[in-house]
């Protein structure tokens, strides 16, 4: 009997496999839905856990404000429980890039046991001057290129660097960002733009920033357990921390005092001894410059005495010259006055006279030749010849003049021809003289020449040695002005390092936690994202399923009741009838729960991860199978089926064998309240009025319709609002709220200098520009502390270009006064703050702004809150540093040129154009829209399953009906028409409802999704309600038209049946 049994529900299946497919597709559906996402966080949380595993992820990470030495690291790594304890550099630093453009990075000493690092392309740095760089910020093409430490970084910053630029070798991924968020810096833009790791060697220190401590036990990742366990070691660790930073203050401070002693010591011996060396080289330099002075001296007079002897060897030849024409005439007029005495003497006395009157004229004239033996320089002789010449010259004239006698006369004769004798040798020796003269003339002109060649080498040697003396006075006030360069800053430094000390205060220590790591903590929020959707969107599935199975079920039993009271009057056991339809649900529901567990668990997490990918860098997915989803799964989807199947069966068997042989009494036919409208009622059709009894004659059947209907409507809605809330967000942020181009970061606060190069690209490339005060502070409500930033513009009214202040109401808002301040209504909404509500802010330096909210402003891309300056001013004691430009680009000017433009500014260190903000984080959100786009499609796979299946069990059910409307001569069409038509106005009232529930629900959900550094819009779009009833409407005409085949099938013979 029992095969009998068997054997009619497998025939069952077989012949309805649309209910059974039905079944089995939607529980498949609703368990791939709830396993996939339920399992996906697990996945996620799997994934990430290995790669923290793989790269041994801190536990501990320790700080103090004094460092760390290596024999600190060797204490931590000796204590119990410890597997690795690794010491760390790190600082923030101002880079520069080939296009000019600069961003803050973090550089971090090449780690090996902790938070080791993971190569995307290229390699390790194996130099000084390597490092590789942040694979989420640079591409390949960066391999090779040199990273440049920026000019604009103080000294303090570049100090601790061995080089100044260092080139890429490889890119590469670290457990310490896994997300996309670097963190916030006192540098730059305020923002970390990513990470950078160097040898150790690359930082000029020995001594490290922070100390990292791995566990040896292993506990799941977020569990409570690890969550307790670091809660036992709290205490221990921060009093060994202190300890040991105490130590290592004691040992700083005796070390810099030492330091300082010696210092002292040092400069002043430096001091000395570069004293004693300035003064020898200064009386050197004396010295040199007296030399040099004489020499001077001495050249001036050799070059007068130069000059000057040239004309002198001129007079002299002139002389010389003179001497020599006048000793010619001398010999020449003695020629004559021997040859006059000689015929004188032959001719006799007579012409003795005459002849004496000659000679007296001959020897009357020779004084005129005295000097020139002088004048040409000689001996004299030739004077003293002339003038013994000369010096008879008396004689004659007594002669002439007759006073003589004879013997007187002739002795006279004879004595002036000796003396013409004597003048002739005279004259030879004045030649002699003359020639002698000359050679030394001659020899005066070569030493002339001699000495004017050995001047212009004396004057070069001067020249020469007068530049050596200039150099070396250079190089003296060179080395005096580095001297007391060196001299100051060794002073300055040593009164530093002694103020130092004196303000020196007691060292602080930090124990850290994985929770103070940015993306350690949002994954886990970011991943419950999933989680959340998870416990709401696969519930309504198996509502909906239920619904379903519910009506498949009930419909079929009903149908089959005959065949119940059949087999109960044969003496099978209720149990035994109810197994059948136990089996059929069962079976089919099993079936799907299988396909859609396996199917779900594989391919959700898939999509999820790829999604999840824009935001996060991790390694690719671990798939995870758990045993209690697998049961909860097989449970939810029993319950759904074989639940619902039992509950209909056992109303049914219930009654009596012979009550179900007979058929069912149909329904007491009753007006329906379209009937009481005569002007509406009268002018419908005969079908038209008979679908309009069906529907509200059959409650039942209409409010599963309804229902089933309106679930997978607002599914839709669901999904598609989701989809509102996710995709526009960033469109607002910078279209809407935030409205200026590009925002520039100075490194200085903005100067004159800066408002004229800004001045100058107006109008042509600017159409407007305003300074503001970014900074980011902590906002402190009811002990919970909030990381925000704080805005305070120069000019309020100066911002209105680029900032539109509004409520969510679109309700404009005005820029704070005085002691005011507007928020984002995330903050509001998180903290529960209220227009009126006092709130305190605080910044890196404990200083306090307590302000009064005023407004709260629409805003969903990080927290905000604006301030006016005066505020800023007064509360802290400071004016505020306004070191953000906003600037509007002027008309048909591409943002992206602007940029580069104002990137070559002096003070210019970063340029953010808007646009790049706008596309990243619509990047961002692809990842939620893809996620939503997988939902919206099972949302609408449900809605078409369930429309076939409650469409299917409809015609099923009331076939005899329908081939009655066939034999009474109605057309396929007008028969078609008559059914659909009831679908068509169950479906649009079913998704009417879908409507309402979908906002609900949209709400629901949207609640449960949160994202640390976005705000969504909640809303959903009033096309996307146009979408889920189009969706609706569409899937009901499709599955009529699928059905259409069905009816046309059936045969008006079936009226003539009789009643089962």
């Amino acid at each position: 009997m029992k095969s009998t049994i068997w054997k009619s529900t497998f025939r069952e299946i077989k012949q309805s496999f649309g209910r059974f497919a039905a079944i089995l597709a939607i529980v498949a559906l609703g368990v791939g839905l709830f396993a996939g996402l339920k399992i996906s966080q697990t996945a996620m949380i799997k994934t990430v856990t290995e790669y923290f595993k793989e790269t041994d992820f801190y536990d501990y990470r320790l700080m103090s404000t004094v460092g760390f030495s290596k024999e600190d690291v060797e204490v931590f790594r000796q204590q119990e429980d410890v597997k690795a304890a690794e010491g760390s550099v790190s600082f923030d630093i101002l880079c520069s890039e080939s296009r000019g453009n600069e961003k803050v990075l973090k550089a971090y000493s090449l780690p090996e046991e902790v938070n080791r690092i993971t190569v995307v392309e290229g390699r390790l740095p194996e130099a000084e001057n390597e490092c590789v760089v942040d694979a989420n910020l640079y591409g390949n093409s960066m391999i090779g290129k040199k990273i440049k430490l920026s000019e604009q970084n103080d000294e303090g910053d570049l100090e601790h660097f061995t080089y100044r630029e260092y080139e890429v070798t490889g890119l590469v991924k670290s457990p310490l960002y896994i997300q996309f968020e670097r963190g916030t810096t006192s540098l730059g833009s305020g923002k970390v733009a990513g990470f950078m790791y160097l040898m150790p060697g690359g930082f000029e220190t020995d001594d490290y920033t922070e100390i990292y401590v791995k566990f040896a036990d292993e506990f799941p990742l977020y569990s409570e357990e690890y969550e307790d366990y670091l809660d036992e070691k709290n205490a221990t660790w921060e009093s060994l921390t202190q300890e040991v930073t105490e130590a290592r203050y004691k040992t700083v401070v005796g070390d810099a005092k030492k330091e300082l002693e010696d210092g002292k010591t040092e400069l002043a011996e430096k001091k000395a001894d570069a004293q004693k060396e300035l003064a020898e080289a200064k009386e050197k330099l004396d010295e040199a410059a007296a030399e040099i002075a004489d020499g001077e001296k001495q050249l001036k007079e050799a070059r007068e005495k130069l000059e000057s002897a040239p004309a002198e060897i001129e007079g002299k030849e002139k002389e010389l010259a003179e001497a020599e024409a006048l000793l010619t005439e001398k010999e020449a007029q003695l020629d004559q006055g021997e040859i006059a005495l000689g015929i004188g003497y032959s001719m006799g006395m007579g012409q003795l006279s005459e002849a004496l009157n000659s000679m007296g004229n001959i020897f009357g004239g020779s004084s005129d030749g005295e000097n020139t033996g002088s004048s040409a320089g000689n001996s004299g002789t030739d004077s003293d010849i002339l003038g013994n010449l000369g010096a008879d010259s008396s004689m004659f004239g007594d002669l002439v003049s007759g006073d003589f006698n004879m013997e007187e006369a002739l002795a006279q004769i004879s004595s002036l021809k000796q003396q013409i004798a004597d003048g002739r040798v005279q004259i030879a020796e004045a030649k002699q003289q003359l020639k002698a003269g000359k050679r030394a003339i001659a020899a005066a002109k070569q030493q002339l020449a001699d000495g004017e060649k050995e001047l212009k080498e004396k004057e070069k040697e001067f020249e020469e040695g007068k530049a050596e003396y200039e150099k070396g006075r250079e190089e003296y006030n060179e080395a005096k002005e580095t001297f007391d360069k060196e001299v100051a800053e060794a002073e300055e430094k040593i009164a530093d390092g002694e103020k130092m000390l004196a303000e020196l205060e007691e060292p602080d220590s930090y124990v850290l936690g994985r929770n103070t790591n940015v993306g350690y903590v949002c994954f886990e929020s970011d991943s419950g994202i999933v989680d959340g959707i998870a416990n709401v969107f696969p519930v309504f599935f198996f509502l909906v399923a239920a619904l379903v199975c519910m009506t498949t079920m009930n419909r079929m039993v009903e149908e089959q009741r005959t065949q119940i009271g059949v087999l109960k009057a044969l003496g099978y056991s209720q149990w035994s009838i109810m197994a059948k339809y136990i089996f059929y649900s069962g079976s089919g529901a099993l079936s799907g729960c299988l396909i859609g567990f396996f199917g779900g668990i594989v391919v959700f997490p898939e999509v999820i991860w790829y999604a999840y990918q824009m935001m996060y860098r991790v390694d690719s997915l671990t798939l995870v199978f758990e045993w209690k989803l697998a049961l909860i799964s097989l449970a939810g989807a029993m319950l759904c089926s074989v639940g619902v199947t039992y509950i209909s069966c056992r109303y049914e068997l219930s009654e009596a064998a012979a009550e179900l042989m007979r058929p069912k009494a149909p329904k007491v036919g009753k007006r329906v309240f379209l009937e009481y409208l005569p002007f509406l009622w009268k002018r419908l059709k005969f079908l038209q009025k008979v679908s309009l009894r069906n529907i509200f004659r059959y409650k039942k059947r209409f409010f599963m319709m309804i229902l089933g209907i309106s679930g997978c409507t607002a599914l839709l809605v669901t999904g598609f609002g989701v989809r509102d809330s996710v995709t526009n967000v960033a469109n607002q942020q910078y279209t809407e709220i935030q409205i200026f181009d590009v925002s520039v970061t100075c490194q200085k606060p903005v100067d004159a200098a800066m408002v004229q190069e800004l001045k100058a690209m107006m109008p042509e490339k600017i159409s407007a520009y305003g300074f503001a005060m970014e900074k980011t502070v902590d906002l402190e409500v009811d002990g919970e502390r909030k990381a925000i930033s704080l805005v305070a513009a120069e000019d309020a009214k100066t911002m209105e270009p680029f900032l539109n202040l509004h409520t969510q109401k679109d309700e404009p808002l005005s820029y704070p006064g005085k002691g005011e301040a507007v928020i984002s209504h995330k903050i509001a909404k998180t903290y529960g703050v209220k227009v009126g509500d006092e709130i305190l802010l605080q910044d890196g330096d404990r200083k306090e702004l307590r302000v009064t909210v005023s407004g709260i402003f629409e805003n969903f891309v990080y927290d905000y809150v604006y301030v006016a300056a005066e505020t800023y001013e007064e509360q802290m004691g400071e004016a505020p540093e306004y070191k953000t430009v906003y600037i509007n680009a002027a008309e048909d000017q591409d943002a992206h040129l602007l940029g580069t433009s104002l990137m070559n500014m002096k003070n210019a260190v970063t340029v953010n154009v808007s646009q790049d903000f706008l596309e990243r984080f619509s990047s961002m959100m692809q990842s939620m829209n893809l996620i939503v786009f997988v939902i919206i499609l099972c949302a609408a796979g449900l809605a078409f399953i369930v429309l076939y299946n409650l469409t299917n069990i409809n015609i099923t059910e009331r076939m005899r009906e329908i081939a009655t409307i066939k034999v009474l001569g109605f057309y396929e069409k007008e028969t078609s028409s008559y059914v659909f038509r009831e679908n068509l106005m169950l479906t649009f009232f079913g998704a009417l409802l879908g409507l309402v529930l979908g906002k609900l629900l949209h709400t629901f959900v949207m609640g449960q999704i949160k994202i640390d550094a976005v705000t969504f819009d909640v809303q959903v779009l009033p096309v996307s309600y146009l979408y889920s009833v189009v969706l609706t409407l569409v899937f009901a005409l499709f599955v009529n038209q699928m059905m259409k085949k069905k009816i046309d099938g059936i045969s008006m013979t079936e009226s003539l049946k009789s009643v089962d």
